[in-house]
């Protein structure tokens, strides 16, 4: 289909689409990140982790075990660190929506990125190729890390179909079990990650 096909195809439209999009970005993405708050922090409270699971998605969710705190910082820095995020599209630009996020848009996503506060980007991405026994181990438990672009995460996949049926019933629990295996594969790797904190602390 043509752009100008297109454009008077949205044109003709265009009332269901806005009124699509508000209802995405409002009531949806409200149900949807509470949904997500409320699985990540019964999670994270289990294990008495620090954190903060924000319920608007746009504000945020990060979580760290105490330990992995940065020594000698007034404010909360931390060695290594969880935060949820999205991914972007194909093209590089962001889905319009979490929901699109969630369904994989365009080749975006969602996933449990590991961050640093302790050492800039040059380090961390030295930190991740030369780390080689930490990360692999990591990998081989289904981690993605990828050091030139200084990434190393959880990924979640979403079905598209039990989501929308959590919609329809309000009942996300089967559809969000990808986020909560997500976060139970970092703990479970705790150990792991224990490791990597201290090659952190090293270079730092």
């Amino acid at each position: 289909m043509s752009e100008t096909s297109v454009g008077k195809l949205i044109v003709r439209h265009i009332e269901e689409l806005e009124a699509a999009l508000r209802f995405v970005r409002g009531s949806m993405s409200q149900s949807l990140g509470n949904a997500v708050a409320d699985l990540i922090d019964d999670r994270r409270r289990a294990l008495d982790w620090d954190g903060e699971v924000n319920r608007n998605l746009n504000e945020g969710i990060w979580f760290a075990p105490s330990e992995w705190r940065t020594a000698n910082y007034d404010d909360e820095n931390y060695d290594l660190y969880v935060e949820f995020e999205e991914t972007d599209c194909l093209d590089g630009e962001e889905a319009e929506t979490w929901i699109g996020a969630f369904c994989g848009f365009a080749g975006s996503g969602i996933r449990l990125r590991l961050k640093t506060n302790a050492l800039g980007q040059r380090d961390w991405k030295t930190l991740l190729r030369t780390e080689t026994k930490v990360i692999d181990q990591l990998v081989e438990g289904g981690f993605l890390c990828d050091p030139k672009k200084g990434e190393l995460a959880a990924l979640i996949s979403i079905e598209r179909d039990k989501l929308a049926e959590a919609f329809a019933e309000e009942d996300f629990d089967e559809a969000l079990q990808p986020v909560g295996w997500a976060f139970d594969r970092i703990a479970n790797q705790r150990s792991t990650f224990d490791e990597l904190v201290e090659a952190i602390r090293k270079v730092r």
